[in-house]
């Protein structure tokens, strides 16, 4: 990560914040327009990501198409802002056949100059799988 931070930690904090409520709303345009010019994916529990503006305008729109319609209810549990990252907790329940599954993801957006340059996610497998679709067999070695 270490990368330059042109953010105050209000402006960087008001940065997760609207990333995340445009994440909720489904809305493509303004999630792109939270991200750097080759934002960076991370899931560490698989040692696995991808990385690129076009791999990133996939999962979005995967996400955006068949993950987000199955999320039933969301909490956030907690919310951290430092000088380079806002780490957001949530508690996120999907419905898929009738069938409930409640999964714990801990995401930390990390900045690249004034806009977000990606994401670490701390999740289940399983819960990857269902974020990435189609994309998870191609996530490539960390």
């Amino acid at each position: 990560m270490n990368k330059r931070v042109d953010l105050t930690i209000d402006q960087l904090g008001a940065l997760g914040a609207l990333h995340a409520e445009r994440e909720a709303a489904r809305d493509f345009d303004a999630v792109m327009g939270t991200l750097c010019d080759n934002p960076r994916y991370e899931y560490p529990a698989l040692g696995k990501g991808f990385s690129g503006r076009s791999n990133a305008e996939r999962f979005y729109r995967w996400f955006f198409e068949n993950f987000s319609p199955k999320v039933t209810h969301y909490v956030l549990i907690n919310q951290w802002v430092n000088e380079g990252s806002v780490a957001q907790e949530y508690d996120v329940t999907l419905t898929f056949d009738d069938v409930d599954e409640t999964h714990r993801i801990l995401g930390v957006l990390f900045v690249e100059g004034d806009k977000l340059g990606g994401e670490v996610v701390y999740a289940s497998e399983a819960a990857i799988r269902r974020m990435t679709g189609p994309m998870f067999s191609e996530l490539v070695e960390l």
